[in-house]
């Protein structure tokens, strides 16, 4: 049947049968610029083939993720970005991108967009999410003391400070030396942790946590150290392992250092110094093989003046010392910092949130950010539940800015010229009067002491679309 079928039919115009049963198919060369696209395609963009082949599909179509995919090499699957048409009318769709290489060496790829109704893509999203929910539930117990869950890729950034953390993660890794990672709540020292083990020659091995906070300071020692059979009333007949012996061979991390109680650090310290474990109750002692990585919010020098910390432990741990950087001496990281926790927040609560507005993430490089990613994760995850479907606007959000400081001093206007300093300064003071009069031109007009005919002007010279942006 299969060879009736080719005899019959061609593999080229079977390959036209297949790419005009999807919604939309476009190819891309090593360089990110058009090479073929269906009619589909061309009907759902309103562009013509002639009039982009050999652009730049960034030129054409601003929002694509083609230049990504280049970059990296790496597939992006059922990602859901809000297109413009020639038009200029916005509609959502799901993304497909697809690398495509000859003797390992990139030359291009592919696109596949299937165009569904606002309402289908949270029907559709919500079913995948739910089902990788599930799927994560079974992995997550060997996920969380087996293997770590993020890697140095979960660290999102391109700034030179971010730059020189990976690189200097990279060095670490290397080695087996104590590690203590420094930096504000929220800022992401977790994921130092894990891309520290996951490149390390123990990758393969245990990565166990503690947070040192959370567990009573009567039970830290027993999980820290297990026990033996019968060791006091309530114990285990068979014994427990601690965290310890757990990570065995892999690596441990102390989350909050610093709240280790005073009477456990000389059994730390220990352990740092002969690498073996005595569980409670049991007269032998276990030899080990353990990385340690610390991570604190805290000043541990500080602690150590004021006797809060042990001296010999603080100087035990001190081998290796990184840096977790706040978020606010970053900020030119926020807008690709922002679309990854979109993209995983839509994944966590079942939505399609489709992106976030220019708008809002300039406003977002204007704010200090006290809680750092973590507090910019919980605003976006606000203002998504608002959004539901629609591209994420100040709208949504800009209400957790009322009580807000916001710095006036934007990062935006650096390396500008006077002209596009003008057109940024120009265009935040006319979204800010359309905000306060929530989208009215007449009263934003006035405002602005402008006529309505300037206002409109204005609107189409900075390419300001209120129905996204407000």
């Amino acid at each position: 049947m299969g060879n009736l079928l080719l005899k019959n039919f061609s593999k080229e115009i079977l390959f036209e049968c297949l790419i005009e049963e999807l919604d939309g198919f476009m190819v891309f060369d090593e360089k990110g610029r058009y090479v073929f696209v269906s009619r589909k395609w061309q009907d759902i963009t309103g562009f013509n083939e002639k009039d982009i082949l050999n652009k730049y599909v960034k030129d054409v179509i601003p929002q694509s993720l083609v230049p990504d995919v280049i970059n990296s090499g790496s597939p992006i699957r059922g990602q859901i970005i809000t297109l413009n048409n020639k038009n200029g009318e916005e509609f959502h769709c799901i993304c497909s991108y697809t690398p495509l290489f000859s003797n390992d060496k990139l030359i291009g790829g592919f696109t596949i967009t299937s165009l569904e109704s606002s309402g289908e893509l949270m029907e559709l999203t919500s079913k995948i999410n739910n089902l990788l929910k599930k799927f994560d539930s079974y992995n997550i117990n060997f996920c969380e003391t087996n293997q770590t869950r993020y890697s140095i890729d979960s660290i999102t950034g391109k700034s030179e400070v971010i730059k020189n953390l990976k690189s200097n993660i990279r060095r670490v890794a290397r080695s087996s030396s104590t590690v203590i990672i420094s930096g504000e709540s929220g800022t992401g020292k977790e994921l130092i942790a894990h891309s520290i083990h996951q490149l390390s020659s123990r990758s393969q091995h245990p990565f166990i946590k503690v947070n040192c906070a959370a567990i009573p300071a009567e039970l830290l020692e027993s999980e820290f150290f297990g026990y033996s059979p019968g060791a006091f009333t309530g114990a285990k007949p068979g014994g427990k392992k601690g965290k310890f012996e757990l990570a065995n061979g892999g690596s441990l991390f102390l989350d909050e250092i610093h709240q280790l109680p005073l009477k456990l650090q000389p059994k730390l310290l220990r352990v740092l110094q002969e690498q073996e474990i005595e569980p409670i109750g049991s007269q032998a002692s276990l030899k080990i093989d353990v990385r340690i990585i610390v991570a604190t919010n805290q000043n541990l020098e500080k602690l150590v003046r004021e006797k809060k910390f042990r001296e010999d432990l603080f100087y035990r741990l001190n081998v290796v010392n990184l840096t977790s950087p706040p978020l606010r001496n970053r900020k030119e990281d926020i807008p690709l910092l922002a679309d990854s926790l979109l993209s995983k927040l839509n994944k966590q609560l079942g939505m399609a949130v489709p992106g976030i507005s220019n708008t809002v993430k300039e406003k977002f490089q204007e704010y200090d950010w006290p809680g750092n990613v973590r507090e910019l994760e919980n605003v976006i995850e606000r203002g998504m539940n608002f959004a539901w479907a629609d591209t994420l606007s100040w709208a949504h959000i800009g209400d957790y800015f009322e009580s807000k400081q916001i710095s006036r001093k934007s990062s935006l206007y650096k390396g500008k010229t006077l002209a596009k300093a003008r057109a940024i300064a120009e265009k935040q003071a006319i979204l800010n009067a359309l905000f306060s009069n929530n989208g009215n031109r007449t009263k934003a007009a006035d405002d602005l002491n402008i006529s309505r005919a300037m206002l409109y002007r204005k609107l189409d010279e900075l390419n300001i679309d209120i129905s996204s942006e407000v």
